[in-house]
């Protein structure tokens, strides 16, 4: 308690919300519409929607999300029960990197089948020793895939080509096969030479572009800020985590008149259900007026209270304004701070060398600690400031909107969706695919999940160039739009010689959308700095190098002669 007091501290315990499944509707549908979603690469995007959708509905932690690998994914074509004719697809996923308080760790299996009956229809696939197995079945006519895994993990299979029937390279083709007479199942093996290869993987920097790894999995200290930073575009008052969707498969679990308690603890590798009532139940009591009173209960209603998407406000302030920044500029300590920087910067102007240059120096070592205290100081003191905004923002708004409405004014309705700031069509073909409503027959069903399959496939492949800044979109969608045209190919039309302020690069990167590749900088100066940052730091030095451009296949022998070729032959000084 001295120490609380002593140095500001909260006492109160931190709030532990819990993610319904509704709230991660709203949160996939913020992370393909949103136009503040951007990502190195778009893969990321459909990755994050999957840890999602896997997170909510096997309450994994995100270290056994994470290190999936196509080694512990199988895939298999099951004979309908109900006597159909279309197989069903069931994905198994074996999950590792869980808590083993039993002795030797379980092995989790989660199987996901693709087809569209009622849940009822589905029994146990196989009963393996010290395996767990979870029938999680489609919901019939979905009116949104949105939330659907299986969507989203054969995609990512698809478009890393992971099946190992060298002819099996699309969904159309998977959906075609049928189960042989006299066997119960087709198994649709991936290939062995991937078997290493984690599914969720990060970025890595080429000279030629951003690619995706092949063998480093995505890190947990990437997902979060992703998750964080999703849930405060789509409005939501806390933070968005991997946790607020195991407590929410928990809660789910435990109000679950199938599951045991037993079974959720094992689920969720808890030792006793006292670890679920103390850190995952939630706090947000159910009806107790209808049971006292001997009412039905309204547990659609307080279903919704108790969930995350209930504070959704997109107005509410998630980054300080102009004045408020200024004001945070201002304060006494930071202002020492800044006097303490600058004048070391002027000591190395005085010495005429640049910081770099004095690496290892006193003087280096002293400036990086007092630019490093200037910036704690400073993200401290903005954090605390926004944390006060937002909380009189709490207070204050709501009476504003209640007086509003009482003093004549209408209602203010969010925006439609805007589309004119989505750099790629393949992210429209997305959204488009992704929101079709569902179809009463099995074979336009099939047709419309191949079409949202095919759709983040594409979208899978692309890349948004970071440093590029984009105008706000101010166009809305039309009501009758259905589809965007594919962007025409420009490696065929575009010049030998460019503009002097083009990346041969970018020009060369189809995974960048037509308006990136063609790009021109506002200066010489600003294409030699990305041209270096961006690319030529990333390619190994003596090494031979080839002409990016796409109208140009000359090897050259290094990054120099590279530099010559494009300013005599391209007209691009860099």
């Amino acid at each position: 308690q001295r120490l609380a007091i002593a140095h500001n501290l909260r006492k109160e315990k931190k709030k532990k919300p819990v993610l319904h499944a509704e709230d991660e509707f709203e949160l996939l549908k913020t992370l393909y519409t949103s136009t503040e979603m951007t990502f190195p690469h778009e893969r990321y995007r459909v990755q994050l929607a999957l840890v999602m959708q896997l997170a909510g509905i096997t309450g994994n932690r995100p270290s056994a999300l994470l290190s999936v690998r196509y080694q512990h994914i199988k895939v298999t074509l099951l004979e309908d029960p109900g006597g159909g004719e279309q197989p069903r697809v069931l994905i198994e996923i074996v999950f590792h990197h869980t808590k083993g308080y039993l002795g030797e760790k379980d092995a989790y299996v989660f199987p996901f089948y693709i087809m569209f009956a009622a849940a009822s229809d589905y029994a146990s696939v196989a009963n393996g020793r010290g395996r767990n197995e979870f029938g999680i079945p489609d919901v019939p006519n979905e009116p949104c895939l949105l939330l659907c895994p299986h969507i989203t993990m054969l995609a990512l299979l698809f478009a890393d080509q992971a099946f190992a029937a060298p002819s099996l390279t699309s969904p159309e083709q998977l959906f075609r096969l049928r189960i042989a007479p006299g066997q119960k199942q087709l198994p649709v093996p991936l290939k062995e030479e991937m078997a290493e290869r984690p599914l969720f993987r990060r970025c890595k920097n080429t000279v030629e572009s951003v690619q995706i790894s092949e063998e480093q999995a995505l890190a947990d200290t990437t997902l979060r800020p992703q998750m964080t930073n999703l849930g405060s575009i789509t409005g939501m008052e806390l933070p968005t985590g991997p946790y607020t969707f195991r407590r929410g498969n928990g809660q789910a679990l435990d109000n679950s008149s199938e599951i045991t308690d037993a079974q959720r603890n094992i689920i969720l590798q808890h030792h006793n259900s006292s670890v679920f009532q103390k850190n995952y139940a939630s706090r947000y009591m159910p009806d107790t007026q209808a049971a006292y009173r001997g009412l039905k209960p309204q547990t659609a209603l307080m279903r919704a209270a108790s969930g995350m998407s209930r504070t959704i406000d997109p107005r509410r302030p998630r980054k300080l304004n102009l004045a408020q920044q200024a004001e945070v500029d201002r304060h006494p300590e930071v202002k020492l701070l800044r006097r303490r920087r600058n004048s070391l910067l002027q000591a190395f102007r005085d010495q005429k060398r640049s910081i770099v240059s004095t690496k290892g120096t006193l003087l280096y070592d002293h400036y990086r600690q007092v630019y490093q205290a200037h910036h704690n100081l400073k993200r401290r003191y903005e954090k605390a400031l926004l944390r006060e905004v937002k909380e009189r923002y709490k207070k204050e708004q709501p009476v504003i909107d209640i007086q509003r409405q009482l003093e004549g004014f209408p209602v203010a309705e969010q925006e439609a969706l805007q589309v004119a700031g989505y750099v790629f069509a393949e992210r429209v073909h997305a959204i488009d695919a992704l929101f079709q409503f569902a179809t009463s027959s099995t074979e336009q069903e099939c047709r419309r999940r191949v079409t949202v399959i095919n759709a983040l496939i594409a979208l899978c492949k692309k890349q948004e160039s970071q440093g590029f800044r984009r105008r706000k979109a101010n166009i809305k969608v039309k009501e009758e739009q259905t589809s965007v045209s594919p962007p025409p190919s420009l490696s065929e039309t575009l010049p030998v010689e460019c503009k002097a302020t083009q990346c041969i690069f970018c020009l060369g990167n189809e995974d960048l959308s037509a308006a990136d590749r063609r790009k021109a900088f506002a200066a010489r100066g600003d294409l030699k700095k990305h041209f270096h940052r961006k690319h030529l730091r990333h390619h190994p030095a003596g090494q031979p190098i080839a002409c990016p451009h796409p109208r140009c296949d000359v090897m050259l022998n290094g990054t120099i002669h590279l530099q010559n070729h494009a300013e005599v032959v391209h007209r691009t000084p860099t």
